[in-house]
């Protein structure tokens, strides 16, 4: 019997060994789960401090002058948020270690910058263990990695630098706007490319988008503008227009920026030359024969001599020949005299951009300024650009809606007088424009010619006509810029009225921004009611308006389009 004894007791031996054996392992589990635990906690805490670091060093690149600031700038914020947000000694953990953001522009395919930046921040610590000692490891290394992206800005400041923005009071309108564009480039990144566009009555490059610009030329080159001349708001979008395309980012925030006083007044075009004697202020081809050159036609002096009272100025009622041949001539047609409806003066022809050719004449024309008008047949369907000079594409109803554009061909600009009932509202009034058909009796009653050989036409020999074709291809423009589904351009618009004798318009500038509303000028009353922008595309990148009467208003106004940027690029 007691061999069975013994038996018996052997099983119960070995359930003590496999019970010890058992905790044994058991109690590692549970170490490592404890151990594996802790680490979990120290990494998610981790993570989460290295991508609001990450986030911090891309907002933080706006903060300096150049890379090497930005770089420094971005250290230093990226370990504040760390330290914020990981604690010294987190859970046991060695020293909170030092990051260092790398900044890596992206490319596309083809190995080219596509305009985004990404920025990359990692940590690693020694994390201790408990359980896990008893193996042998007393730490782990923890890494973490956040990553945040920033769009890249390629901006071409617009602005105006014409004559009516040397106001008498001091600083005029001119320093005023130079101040705030100065104020405005140090908001940005050097990361970032900004360049400017000045315009009077050509277009000038006067600083290609450069991430340099914070180094002072930029600065310098808007310190220098000189304000004097005349409008060419349409040449001066190309020419922003050009260089975005020209930097080829397409996923960088691509903006343009446009500051005006006023309106347009130079059109840019392939203007036919007259080989004919014609009798557009007269009556039709085969009519009686015009009334002598004397006395005087809509309160202008009929003369075709040239000077002050004649050729620019003056009522030419049988026209002569002024080119032997040729058909066209490129350049810049201008209006000097406000928007003087009943003749006034115009100018020309002046480059485009200073970037052009110089202008080529067809045999036989004479060239001198006084004669312009008089070479030039009329105005043609479209700028050297390909733009309206009809107006752009309407969406909706509206008051300058005919025939599906928007458009001027019908307005009076200097007429319907309207007074603020704001008394600092300085000036006081001002002209708003209104249809020509409401002023029947004023000057020609028409932006075109109503007879005679080039009857339709948009007459080159009235500086109202070249102000309304003026806008029109600057809405136009502003429209086809929008319409690059590539580069998806941002236009953003600033108005100051009040310089000059030129009347304000309501929709030129939310046109030209793509803004959703007609919001109210300075000289409205309290009851005006926005209306809908009757050229407002839904599939179009859509811009700041903002408007003021007054230049020490234009600090303030330039930092909130900044601010807008700026967001639209984190």
């Amino acid at each position: 019997m007691q061999p069975i004894r013994g038996w018996r007791n052997k099983p119960k031996g070995f359930v003590i060994v496999m019970t010890a054996a058992m905790l044994v392992f058991m109690i590692g589990v549970v170490g490592l789960a404890i151990d594996g635990g802790a680490l979990y906690m120290i990494k998610a805490r981790m993570s989460a401090a290295v991508d609001a670091a990450a986030l911090a060093a891309g907002r933080s690149v706006n903060m300096a002058n150049t890379v090497a600031q930005a770089n420094s700038q971005a250290t230093s914020m990226a370990n504040q948020f760390f330290a914020a947000n990981f604690p010294t000694g987190y859970m046991g953990t060695s020293s909170a270690p030092t990051v260092t953001p790398v900044f890596t522009q992206e490319t596309d395919g083809a190995g080219n910058p596509n305009g985004v930046l990404d920025i990359k921040v990692t940590a690693s610590v020694s994390a201790p263990t408990y359980f896990m000692n008893v193996f042998g490891v007393s730490s782990v290394s923890v890494t973490a990695t956040g990553t945040a992206s920033r769009r890249g800005l390629v901006m071409l400041l617009v602005l105006d630098k014409s004559i009516s923005m040397n106001t008498p009071t001091v600083p005029t309108a001119c320093e005023a706007m130079k101040t705030a564009a100065q104020d405005f480039i140090t908001r940005f990144s050097p990361y970032d490319q900004i360049g400017m566009v000045t315009f009077d009555y050509t277009a000038h490059l006067d600083y290609p988008p450069s991430p340099n610009y914070g180094n002072g030329t930029l600065a310098a080159a808007i310190n220098g503008i000189v304000c004097q001349n005349n409008t060419n708001s349409t040449s001066a979008l190309e020419m922003a227009y050009q260089q975005i395309v020209n930097q080829n980012l397409p996923l960088a925030l691509n903006s343009i920026v446009f500051f005006t006083d006023g309106s347009p007044n130079g059109i840019s075009a392939s203007f036919p030359v007259r080989l004919a004697v014609d009798t557009r202020w007269g009556p039709a081809a085969g009519s009686p024969p015009p009334p002598a050159q004397s006395g005087s036609t809509y309160g202008q002096s009929n003369s075709c001599a040239s000077g002050a009272n004649g050729g620019n100025n003056g009522i030419c009622v049988n026209m002569p020949v002024t080119c032997t041949g040729g058909a066209t001539v490129r350049g810049t047609l201008v209006q000097v005299s406000n928007q003087n409806v009943d003749g006034g003066g115009t100018a020309g022809l002046f480059l485009p951009m200073d970037s052009d050719s110089a202008i080529t004449y067809p045999p036989g024309c004479n060239q001198t300024g006084s004669y312009t008008r008089q070479m030039i047949a009329y105005i043609p369907d479209a700028d050297v650009y390909g733009n309206s000079t009809h107006g752009v594409v309407a969406s909706g109803a509206g008051p300058t809606v005919y025939g599906g554009l928007v458009t001027r061909d019908r307005w009076l600009f200097q007429t319907n007088s309207l007074c603020s009932p704001d008394p600092t509202v300085s000036p006081n009034c001002k002209n708003t424009g209104d249809f020509w058909a409401n002023y029947s009796t004023v000057g020609s009653a028409s932006n075109s010619f109503p007879s005679g050989p080039y009857a339709g036409k948009l007459r080159p020999d009235q500086p109202n006509t070249v102000v309304a074709a003026s806008m029109n291809t600057a809405m136009a423009e502003a429209y086809r810029i929008r319409s690059d589904t590539k580069f998806h351009v941002v236009i953003n618009s600033i108005y100051l009225t009040g310089n000059g004798a030129d009347s304000v318009d309501r929709e030129f500038l939310p046109i030209i921004a793509n803004f959703p509303t007609i919001p109210a000028l300075p000289y409205d009353s309290l009851g005006y009611k926005p209306y809908a922008n009757p050229a407002f595309q839904t599939n179009q990148e859509q811009g700041r308006y903002l408007v003021t009467a007054d230049k020490n208003q234009l600090t303030g106004l330039f930092a909130q389009i900044a601010s807008e940027v700026l967001r639209l690029s984190q």
